[in-house]
């Protein structure tokens, strides 16, 4: 919680910073980082981000999160479901009319226990994602659309042990695999995810 208090702070410092040195914009960016479907079952979600922008590059504010996933074992006919869903900030530096950097860091209520994620102990795991990607305007009739794509990091999961009592929520999205050197039948995933969102101006130069 220590670190999403800082992150607040540093963004408030911004924000009044933004406000008495230049012009300051909204926008309302929408994600899509789930969605998947399948007799056995399925996921969907994203998430929903208000930005403060500069004219510098800078685009701040906090962010919401809802994911929902649910399966169903055909043979057994046992089925399972449940939600993810929480709050954060994320801050995006914008930068060459077609780049950005950015961190995202949010506290999600985790409804896998331990290593398990078949276990029903719900609590409240924190995210801190880094990344790069694509940052562009598009205009559409006349409104500028703003496309991000990016790949982020999840720094705190990275270096959490595997056997930690609070793994991330968002593992079953990560997409990057890597053999075991030791044994290469067994492989695991590394803390990597993709994140695309459209951004809808509020207010406009």
């Amino acid at each position: 919680m220590r670190i999403l208090h800082t992150i607040t702070l540093a963004t408030t410092l911004i924000f009044f910073t933004s406000k008495a040195t230049g012009q300051l914009n909204y926008e309302v960016g929408a994600e899509v980082t789930a969605a998947s479907f399948s007799t056995f079952g399925g996921t969907a979600g994203g998430g929903l981000k208000f930005a403060i922008t500069t004219e510098e590059g800078l685009a701040f504010g906090p962010s919401f999160r809802y994911q929902h996933f649910w399966s169903k074992n055909n043979f057994t006919g046992v089925a399972n479901s449940g939600s993810i869903y929480g709050g954060g900030v994320f801050i995006h530096y914008r930068m060459l009319e077609w780049f950005f950097v950015g961190a995202e860091i949010e506290i999600l209520k985790n409804p896998f226990g331990a290593s398990n994620f078949n276990a029903k102990r719900e609590n409240w795991t924190p995210t801190m994602f880094v990344g790069l990607g694509m940052s562009k305007e598009f205009p559409i009739n006349n409104y500028p659309v703003r496309f991000n794509l990016g790949i982020f990091y999840d720094v705190y999961d990275g270096v959490r042990d595997d056997l930690n009592t609070q793994p991330s929520p968002l593992r079953n999205n990560y997409f990057l695999r890597v053999a075991d050197p030791v044994n290469p039948n067994l492989a695991r995933y590394l803390p990597f995810i993709y994140r695309i969102a459209f951004f809808f101006p509020l207010t406009q130069n």
